[in-house]
C-alpha cells in the first residue's frame, strides 16, 4: 500500500481540535501520550494507544482503518473532592470537537467515517492516587480513511 501510514496526521487533527479548549472556564492542555516538565495541570487530554490497520474489503482501492484513544483527566488535591460533571463537560468538548476534526491535505488522506466508543476506565473512571482523587473519561475514535 503506497499510501502514508496515518497516525501522526490523525494525532495533529485530533492535538490541533482539542489542545486548550476551555470547558467550565477552565483552558484544558493535550499531551501527546505523557504529560511533560513538572506537576501536571488539574485537567488534562492524553493522545494514548493509536493502531492502524489495512482494510483490503475494497478491491478497488485498500483503505486505513485507523485509531486513537484519548484519556479524559481531572485531578483534585483532596480525596474528598472533585465531581465527575466536569470530566463529563471536557469528554462532551473532545467528541463535539474530533467530530468533524479533517486531515491535513499535504497528507493525501481523507476520512471517509467516524465512529466513536466511550470505553469505561480502569477504577470505573475514579481512582484515588497519591491522595489524590482521580477522574478519568475514555473516547475511542476510529477513522476509515482512503
Amino acid at each position: 500500500m503506497n499510501k502514508s501510514i496515518p497516525d501522526k496526521w490523525v494525532r495533529k487533527a485530533v492535538y490541533d481540535a482539542i489542545n486548550d479548549m476551555v470547558v467550565d472556564s477552565e483552558t484544558i492542555p493535550c499531551y501527546d501520550s505523557m504529560v511533560s516538565e513538572g506537576p501536571p495541570p488539574y485537567a488534562y487530554t492524553l493522545l494514548n494507544s493509536q493502531t492502524s490497520d489495512v482494510d483490503k474489503a475494497n478491491k478497488c482501492e485498500w483503505l486505513w482503518i485507523s485509531t486513537i484513544l484519548i484519556d479524559c483527566i481531572s485531578i483534585y488535591p483532596d480525596p474528598g473532592s472533585g465531581s465527575s460533571l466536569f470530566i463529563d463537560n471536557i469528554l462532551e468538548s473532545v467528541r463535539d470537537l474530533t467530530d468533524e476534526i479533517e486531515l491535513d491535505v499535504s497528507s493525501g488522506l481523507s476520512i471517509v467515517t467516524r465512529t466513536m466508543s466511550f470505553p469505561t476506565p480502569p477504577g470505573g473512571g475514579y481512582e484515588l492516587v497519591d491522595n489524590q482523587a482521580v477522574f478519568r473519561r475514555l473516547m475511542r475514535l476510529q477513522l476509515l480513511i482512503k
